[in-house]
């Protein structure tokens, strides 16, 4: 009985050893999730940026509205 828990054993820390093993080979190649989630953060960047950009056009549009005005 004590040999097939220690045969179990063995197999649950080979089993772990290459699973580890496997991920340390891989290196850093990005895998499809985080491809995904870096091209809808750039997708973001570029919106806000949009956002930004339209935000300072009204914002000088109404300091010369407000320049102007006051003159």
């Amino acid at each position: 009985m004590f040999e097939v828990g220690v045969g179990i054993a063995l197999i649950v820390l080979a089993a772990a050893v290459h699973k580890y093993v496997d991920r340390q080979s891989r290196g850093f190649s990005p895998g499809k999730v985080e491809e995904r989630l870096n091209a809808r953060l750039d997708d973001l960047d570029r919106r806000l940026t949009d956002i930004q950009e339209v935000m300072i056009a009204i914002d000088e549009k109404l300091n010369r509205r407000d320049s102007g005005g006051a003159s």
